[in-house]
């Protein structure tokens, strides 16, 4: 993998494109990163993973990549040009990110896109748009996951400190995810959970078989005689046998109970029905005498209902007459209405229809004229309209003149007024370059000056705190040696406490201790001496950190010393002098920035001017004209209207006429309609009543009076004869009944129900006994026929069970590391992972010895671990000086730094071998040089040049201001307000 060139856009702290040209870094071999806290830095790398894989490492996976400066239109995106299998590529990726409509207010998501194209033939060509085409593409060739692209092409010197410190746990998962072991964790769960099914299922199996034997006994209705653990009970058969014999006597008890049951139902009911012949025939001798009584009733019944009857034959003519006399005085009603309102036109109440009709003719004939009269009414109107539409453009015109004159009133000071403006605009803008020029000048010098006060007095600040900081490190130092000491002693007198008698003892092997080390009284533990340790370190990082510091704000004083060369260097002098430059500079803009309005108002003063004449004498030709038409169209309005007056009898005006007429001509058709109809109504009534009285003659009756008392509703004539039929029907029917032999039958002495329901209850419960012994004996021995070969076969399938079980618990136990065989505690992944710690560890060595003159080297150990724990990643850092192995956590600050350099660089060589051996020519290490002394960096510089060995390119990120020295090839990182730049310095 040979990365040649990066830009990235509107990504992390960069709100614009920026470039990172790589092979111009290559042509150097080792370049330096360095810039600001929080400019951009490791954003850099990020993008570098972004671009391959579509994730940023560790921690920030899963933050926002997107500038929060960069423009709202600009898309974030990442593009990098690498070499893979030996073939050039481009990668283009831009995440998921928000952005404004293209239409209307509001943003809209865009989907995480990737482009991916490959020079061809001197062009590049698309081979992919889709996200996992891309990877499919991509992956094989860099033959690496993302995770272990980012351990080994980025090597994060935090988190190697952390994994030499770390338990076997933490080293594990690191381990684990890099070298892909999951096949191996895989086997231990699946064995785990064989361990967890296996031993279920025998549970299983125990409780079936206690469940079977509980329910065996409880069918055969004693408690379980025997032990749950032997074979089948020797008591089965025989209780199956007796539930058998059981079976057997209750059936035969209940078919006799059953017999005798049969005979006293057969005597029940022949009681029944002689009780149920006595009990109609009495009812039915009841209703005949009932209904016996009810004859006079009956009788009376039907004479009202034949005179009803004949009534009903008259019934219409008597109801038409009754209708014809109400219409006829509904009629009379109407008409006294209707004259009555006569009297308010002018005409007599007690006109005749003769009179009527012609008050009617005079009335229309008087509304023909009034109608003809609406064109000259419409033309007063119009004329009317004409006059003051002319009065009203006369008076726009008159007002228009005044409004002209009031304007042209102060023309010929405006005129003066726009000429001297243009003049002061051009002299401002003529004067704007220099006053420009004085304002940027002593800006600068402003900001020298302010920055020097205040590097100087940093410059001081971080020299006292320089002190303070150098004198806690020499006494954390004393005290970190001081516990270390004490510690040693401390851990004699934990291995004396561990001695027993007649133990062996762990360092000589002796079983008799005659004066075991007791110790002093207050004893340090590792934790204070690892906090010491710590503390030490710590106050190292801060002095170096300080002197860092100091060096940046000193190189800070010398920049603005140079640049304040022969200039005044007093803030306090300098800033009034900038604040009035800048007052002048705003005035003389704001009149330069006038020049363009002042001339376009003395144009448009001079326009003005020019036709204000000709607009005056058109005005004048037009108030003239309107005053014309407005007097001739009120002469014509009057003439009209006088004629129109002559015409409406003293009318207000035509539509008042026109109403009054309406309403005459209304109330005398109304009058002479309700004539007419009063007239009609009453010979229709007359018609109607002799009609009447010759129905009511030909029905029988003297007259209307007659039929009208005889008169039935015919809701009341049905019912009424319904009532007689009903009464016929059940006489005839209480008559059949009495006539049936079936009821022949003397009514005393009546027959024993009681008797026979008492002897057959008797019966059903002797009966319902023998069926309960009988339904217990056969479901006791029905049970207990089909539970003796279940819990026979469940026995058998026990002990297979149990033997499966013990095999997978011991497996598992095994390679979980808490078996009593795997002396190591050492879990199955953790035996893989150790071997592969064991390489990196060889590797990691080569180099360490080198960085430390031969001194430290790195030692897997797989012993067993303090407390019981699980071993198997053990770490251990080789004093060759002293000959002894110590805990990686022992090493200081800067001995740890180099111990995780060479662990980084070790483990990419394993996981490089291990991805198949695919070349990186890429290495990039970020931070941890503070800690080095002068020595000690000029070895990790030769392990570093040592790298770039055939054409690799390395990259260190760090803030040591010393590097910037030793690398001369560098890419600088600068933050502002409006985000991130860079720069490459020499190449």
């Amino acid at each position: 993998m040979r990365p040649h060139r990066l830009r990235i856009r509107a990504f992390g702290p960069f709100p614009d494109e920026v470039e990172v040209d790589l092979d111009r870094l290559a042509d150097a071999g080792l370049f330096l990163l360095h810039g600001d806290t929080g400019a951009g830095k490791t954003t850099l790398l990020d993008a570098l993973g972004f671009a391959l894989y579509g994730q940023v490492p560790g921690a920030r996976r899963g933050g926002r990549l997107r500038s929060d400066q960069a423009r709202a239109g600009v898309r974030t995106e990442v593009q990098l040009e690498v070499t893979l299998g030996g073939r050039r590529w481009r990668v283009t990726r831009s995440p998921a990110q928000e952005r404004p409509k293209t239409r209307g207010s509001g943003t809209v998501t865009e989907q995480a896109r990737v482009l991916l194209e490959e020079r061809r033939a001197d062009a590049w060509e698309t081979v992919s748009t889709r996200i996992d085409e891309a990877a499919s593409e991509l992956d094989p060739l860099l033959g690496m996951s993302a995770d272990q692209f980012f351990q080994v092409v980025l090597l994060p010197q935090g988190e190697f400190a952390r994994f030499l410190r770390a338990g076997s746990a933490d080293r594990g998962a690191l381990l684990q995810r890099l070298f892909a072991t999951e096949r191996f964790q895989a086997v231990e769960d699946w064995l785990a959970a064989r361990r967890t099914t296996t031993a279920t299922a025998v549970r299983d199996a125990r409780l079936q078989v206690a469940v079977l034997r509980a329910r065996y006994a409880q069918a055969a209705g004693i408690e379980d005689p025997a032990d749950a653990e032997v074979p089948p009970p020797s008591w089965a058969p025989g209780l199956l046998a007796r539930a058998r014999a059981e079976q057997a006597a209750g059936r035969a008890g209940a078919a006799a109970a059953r017999a005798e049951g049969e005979t006293a139902r057969a005597a029940l009911e022949a009681a029944s029905a002689v009780a149920d012949r006595q009990a109609r025939r009495r009812a039915h001798e009841d209703r005949a005498a009932r209904l016996a009584e009810q004859g006079p009733v009956q009788a009376r019944l039907a004479a009202e209902l034949a005179d009803a009857g004949r009534a009903a034959e008259a019934a219409g003519a008597r109801q038409q007459l009754d209708r014809r006399q109400q219409e006829w005085t509904s009629a009379q009603q109407a008409e006294g209405a209707a004259r009555a309102q006569l009297s308010a036109i002018g005409l007599a109440a007690g006109l005749d229809e003769a009179a009527l009709q012609d008050s009617a003719e005079e009335a229309a004939r008087r509304a023909g004229l009034l109608e003809g009269l609406h064109e000259l009414a419409s033309t007063v109107v119009a004329e009317r309209a004409k006059a003051g539409t002319a009065q009203q453009e006369a008076g726009a015109a008159q007002a228009a003149m005044d409004r002209l004159q009031e304007r042209l009133s102060d023309l010929p000071t405006r005129l003066a007024r726009t000429a001297e403006a243009v003049l002061e605009a051009r002299a401002a803008q003529a004067g704007l370059s220099e006053a420009t020029a004085l304002v940027t000048g002593l800006a600068a010098d402003l900001a020298d000056a302010t920055g020097l006060q205040a590097a100087t007095a940093e410059v001081a600040r971080l020299r006292e705190e320089r002190l303070s900081a150098a004198e806690e490190r020499t006494v954390l130092r004393d005290r970190e040696v001081q516990l270390r000491s004490q510690r040693y002693e401390a851990m004699i007198a934990e291995l004396a406490d561990l001695l027993t008698d007649d133990g062996e003892c762990p360092v000589c092997g002796s079983r008799e201790h005659p004066s075991p080390y007791l110790g002093t009284a207050d004893r340090v533990t590792v934790e204070q001496e690892d906090a010491a340790r710590e503390a030490a370190d710590a106050a190292g990082r801060v002095v170096a950190a300080l002197d860092s510091r100091s060096a940046v704000a000193r190189a800070t004083v010398d920049t603005h010393t140079d640049r304040l060369a022969g200039r005044d260097g007093d803030p306090t002098l300098v800033a009034p002098r900038l604040a009035a430059a800048r007052s002048a500079l705003t005035a003389l803009r704001g009149r330069a920035e006038g020049l363009t309005g002042a001339e376009q108002a003395a144009e448009l003063a001079r326009s003005e001017q020019s036709g204000a004449a000709a607009e005056q004498q058109e005005l004048e030709s037009a108030h003239t004209a309107a005053l014309r038409r407005a007097a001739e169209a009120a002469e014509r309005a009057e003439t009209s209207a006088s004629r129109l007056t002559g015409q409406l009898d003293g009318a207000q005006d035509l539509d008042a006429a026109i109403a009054v007429t309406a309403e005459r001509t209304r109330r005398v058709a109304q009058a002479l309609t309700a004539v007419r109809a009063t007239r009609r109504a009453g010979e229709e009534a007359g018609r109607a009543e002799a009609e009447a009285t010759a129905a009511a003659h030909a029905a029988g009756f003297a007259d209307l009076a007659a039929v009208r008392s005889a008169d039935r509703p015919a809701r009341w004539r049905a019912e009424a004869q319904e009532r007689r039929a009903e009464h016929d029907r059940a006489l005839a029917a209480v008559t059949a009944a009495l006539a049936d032999p079936d009821l022949d039958l003397p009514l005393e002495p009546p027959a024993d129900v009681d008797g026979a329901s008492r002897a057959l209850r008797s019966a059903d419960d002797a009966l319902s006994a023998a069926e309960a012994v009988r339904a217990g004996a056969d479901t006791r021995a029905t049970d207990l026929g089909a539970l003796a070969p279940e819990l026979a076969a469940v026995l058998d399938g026990l002990a297979p069970l149990e033997e499966a079980a013990t095999r997978a618990r011991s497996l598992a136990d095994l390679c979980a590391g808490t078996s009593a065989a795997n002396t190591l505690r050492m879990s199955l992944t953790s035996f893989v992972l150790a071997a592969r710690l064991e390489d990196v560890a060889g590797a990691a060595s080569l180099r360490l010895l080198r960085m430390t003159q031969g001194r430290y080297s790195l030692v897997h150990t797989d012993g067993a671990a303090r407390g019981g724990a699980r071993s198997g990643l053990g770490l251990l850092a080789r004093d060759t000086w002293t000959g002894q192995d110590r805990d990686t956590a022992t090493l200081s600050g800067g001995e740890t730094f180099l111990a995780a350099l060479a662990l980084a660089l070790g483990l990419a060589d394993v996981v490089q071998a291990e991805a198949g051996g695919a070349r990186i020519e890429a290495l990039f290490v970020d931070e941890g040089f503070g800690t080095l002394d002068e020595q000690t960096l000029d070895e990790v510089m030769d392990v570093l040049d040592g790298l770039r060995e055939g054409g690799r390119v390395v990259g260190v990120v760090s803030h040591v201001a010393e590097l910037r020295t030793r690398i001369p090839a560098q890419v600088r990182v600068t933050k502002g307000r409006a985000g991130s730049r860079l720069e490459l310095i020499g190449c």
